[in-house]
């Protein structure tokens, strides 16, 4: 499993590639578990899973809205070091995810989403 993190803009179906801030897909299953169990926030019920893909989330409207909020109300840097152990991931790599996500977040507009894939 080579666990290659995308993300994308999609705008009128286009997709426009954004950086994954040099994190495994690992950083990101993280990033989303703790998203669903503590902030009670579910990013892969609407995404488009495919046969490649090994995991998945779409962020658009109020969901890429309420993620952000979330995540601007906590600490990333405690947040990362909450995170990190139970993934065996460390520190830096889950604070980079999360401030990568939360930047990418800040683009999502109403005609806009963010597209996150593991292949």
């Amino acid at each position: 499993m080579s666990q290659i993190a995308s993300f994308y803009l999609i705008k009128n179906n286009q997709r426009q590639e954004l950086s994954n801030g040099n994190c495994s897909g690992a950083v990101y299953m993280a990033i989303w578990d703790y998203c669903e169990s503590e902030l009670d926030i579910d990013v892969r019920f609407p995404a488009p899973q495919t046969e490649e893909t090994l995991d998945c989330a779409l962020m658009e409207g109020n969901l890429a809205s309420d993620l952000l909020e979330a995540l601007r109300e906590q600490d990333l840097p405690e947040l990362a070091v909450e995170i990190a152990p139970d993934w065996d991931l460390t520190v830096e790599a889950v604070q980079s995810g999360l401030e990568t996500l939360c930047s990418h977040l800040e683009l999502v507009r109403d005609d806009t989403a963010l597209l996150y894939e593991m292949i």
